[in-house]
């Protein structure tokens, strides 16, 4: 059995201990392991890696990386047509690291993430989709994006916030008002670990979606603080949904994020879902 790991850390000082630490548990568990690094000044890195592994017959790739790197990973397997035969495994080694984060990863403890991905067993659980875009983590849009090549902090992304008057339909009703952010979720956290509920299911067909109302924003500040402390940000007038599917109109530009990848161009109509396609995702 083979095993492709595929590098691409936030920091690149400790990627040979990294390599050490995968090869280690690959044989450990019977694995024969393959390496390739994501080279982030070619536009297709990540895919021409795949095909490597791919071509190589590896039944298992593990993403050393972040949700971003999941991310591009996930959806370019789907474009392949092998979600469902390939397994895939996640190393905590990103910015934010909010799905490994969800199946209980540190990157503190990273022997014991590159241990899971030989050990552990797929599972099958359920994809969101932005129109045709895939995500394993979580969608939405609120802030505007940052300068190239820059990431907002918590404090300048709240600055950022501007409320747009939003039309949401789902199945069963519709809601219209000035919301800050509109944050559909597969898995609960977000940037770095703030999350609305920690009760959100992988495996039951529906999207847990969360819209943030306008109000003064130093109100916010101690919720955000909570959050980053490990307390769900909840409070009175946070509108919760859980739906298959969630269409959604803007009386303004919007940029529509997914798995904290760059936004693409501005919208004012998105639709979001659960997506046919399912991941199989070793897990604890």
């Amino acid at each position: 059995m083979k095993i492709f790991f595929l590098l691409n850390p936030s920091r690149v000082k400790n990627r040979w201990d990294w390599r050490e630490m995968a090869a280690r548990s690959a044989k450990r568990y019977g694995w024969t392991p393959r390496f390739g690094e994501v080279d982030r000044t070619l536009p297709h890195s990540t895919e021409r890696l795949l095909d490597q592994a791919l071509e190589e017959d590896c039944s298992r790739i593990v993403v050393v990386g972040g949700d971003g790197s999941l991310h591009r990973v996930i959806n370019a397997l789907a474009q392949k047509k092998k979600l469902k035969s390939v397994e895939l495994a996640t190393v905590p080694a990103g910015t934010c690291n909010d799905f490994a984060r969800f199946i209980g990863l540190r990157r503190r403890r990273i022997e014991n993430a590159f241990r899971l991905a030989c050990s552990g067993k797929a599972q099958s659980i359920d994809l969101g989709m932005m129109e045709s875009e895939i995500f394993i983590n979580n969608a939405g849009f609120g802030r505007r994006p940052a300068a190239s090549g820059k990431r907002w902090r918590s404090l300048q992304a709240l600055r950022a916030f501007r409320p747009t008057n939003v039309r949401a339909r789902w199945d069963k009703g519709s809601i219209e008002g000035l919301f800050y952010m509109v944050l559909v979720c597969n898995a609960p956290f977000f940037s770095g670990g703030l999350h609305f509920s920690k009760n959100v299911n992988m495996r039951d067909g529906l999207l847990d979606v969360f819209l943030m109302p306008a109000m003064p924003k130093w109100r916010l500040l101690p919720l955000l603080a909570l959050g980053r402390l490990g307390r769900p940000t909840r409070f009175k007038r946070l509108v919760a949904l859980r739906v298959p599917r969630l269409d959604v109109e803007v009386d303004s530009d919007v940029w529509p994020q997914a798995d904290g990848e760059p936004p693409s161009n501005p919208v004012r109509r998105i639709s979001f879902a659960v997506s046919p396609e399912k991941a199989m995702i070793v897990t604890p």
